[in-house]
């Protein structure tokens, strides 16, 4: 495929508004893309307007497939007046690409989308990739959800997860290293260039515990039970089991990080509260797995309402999403390291990612599955005027290509 065909792939999708919903528009595109490639294409609707799309290059009966997967929705462009030229109207100015989606992940999307097309055009290409472009990513992973539950993931040997892995520049890498927001675990080399991937990130754990009691007058107290009295006991005893989970400490990603960021309970001063609610958000690592701590907590819970009549605790799970972790020294990551050097001409380190992707919902679908996070975008993912270098963009469909050849020779 020329250059300018590539590159006005890439502004056809930017160009798409796709904010946290209408994800068909990207679906539809990609699957005219395919279909001219003679490459065949399956929609999965997760409702009218969000579909996933699924395209498969199946060359023989009895090798590994691997995954290659994006997403399809982008955040809201904030400040739209702000942008240069509007969110939606990509601009090609000294060398970066300009527009909402162009670092996450409409970038990475479209350098997958290419990379399969020109590898099926591969005479000499024999290997099984299944290309996954999934909705609503940026709000639940709802689409890589409802993959992952029919079963897409389950024959996968390995996965590309194509969300921004570069720096910006080398100081911006280092900074992020400096901070202890990107862990560099060994092995990995001391002098590193700005491009970087992925082979783990936290999962994480959306819960909230409800207290309901028994409403009265604030002047007569004992004839309810206040609803907030018993989440500040729960409350107590869950500060004391979270020091447990702080106790490990992952090498790349790092240690569970919990935080209670909701507190809800009570409508006027004169009546004790029958109903109160704290909202939870734990980061989490593989050494504490999220289905462990579900049941943990619940135990908890338990454990309370059982000691006290007056105690009723319930525990919504409102999201899990499973943390990733790719072994260093897997054929994966290999493979990926030996590619980048042979691309940038420079070391790469692999390092364990700050945000969670997709790759949660497969891994948890498919626990055997190595993953990496490798795509052309950087720092200015949601921010105004995001963009990404054309020249990340074009060589990570020739990375793609390499790592796909060698893994599947």
């Amino acid at each position: 495929m020329e250059k300018a065909e590539r590159l006005s792939i890439l502004d056809d999708v930017i160009k798409l508004n796709t904010v946290n919903g209408n994800e068909v528009l990207v679906a539809n595109y990609l699957k005219s893309l395919f279909e001219k490639h003679d490459i065949p294409v399956e929609l999965d609707e997760v409702d009218p307007k969000r579909v996933n799309l699924i395209a498969t290059l199946k060359n023989n009966d009895k090798g590994p497939i691997l995954g290659f997967t994006g997403h399809e929705d982008v955040v809201d462009p904030v400040e739209e007046d702000k942008w240069i030229y509007g969110p939606f109207n990509p601009k090609h100015i000294d060398g970066k690409i300009i527009g909402r989606g162009a670092a996450d992940m409409k970038s990475g999307l479209s350098a997958l989308a290419i990379a399969l097309i020109e590898l099926k055009e591969d005479s000499d290409f024999n290997g099984n990739i299944k290309f996954m472009a999934t909705v609503g990513e940026e709000k639940g992973e709802i689409g890589a959800k409802q993959l992952s539950k029919k079963g897409y993931a389950d024959d996968l040997s390995a996965l590309i997860v194509g969300e921004p892995s570069n720096g910006s520049s080398q100081l911006v890498i280092n900074k992020l290293v400096g901070s202890g927001m990107l862990n560099i675990a060994q092995p990995n080399p001391d002098k590193f260039g700005r491009h970087s991937f992925f082979a783990a990130h936290k999962g994480s754990v959306d819960y909230r515990v409800i207290s309901h009691g028994k409403a009265a007058h604030s002047s007569m107290p004992q004839a309810g039970i206040n609803a907030l009295d018993n989440l500040i006991a729960y409350y107590n005893e869950q500060k004391k089991y979270f020091q447990t989970l702080t106790s490990a400490e992952d090498d790349m990603l790092g240690k569970t990080i919990p935080a209670v960021t909701v507190m809800n309970a009570g409508d006027q001063p004169n009546t004790i509260p029958d109903y109160a609610e704290m909202g939870v958000k734990l980061r989490t690592i593989p050494e504490f797995n999220n289905d462990k701590i579900i049941e943990e907590i619940q135990n908890l819970i338990n454990k309370m309402n059982d000691a006290d009549p007056k105690m009723n605790l319930e525990l919504v799970v409102d999201s899990s999403n499973w943390p990733v972790k790719t072994d260093l020294n897997s054929k994966l990551v290999k493979i990926g390291r030996d590619v980048y050097e042979n691309i940038w001409k420079q070391k790469n380190v692999v390092v364990g990612a700050p945000g969670g992707t997709d790759a949660s919902q497969f891994v948890a679908a498919n626990h055997n599955l190595d993953v990496i996070v490798a795509g052309p975008g950087n720092e200015s993912a949601h921010q105004i005027n995001e963009y990404v270098f054309e020249d990340d963009y074009l060589q990570y469909i020739e990375i793609y290509k390499q790592i796909a050849k060698k893994y599947l020779a």
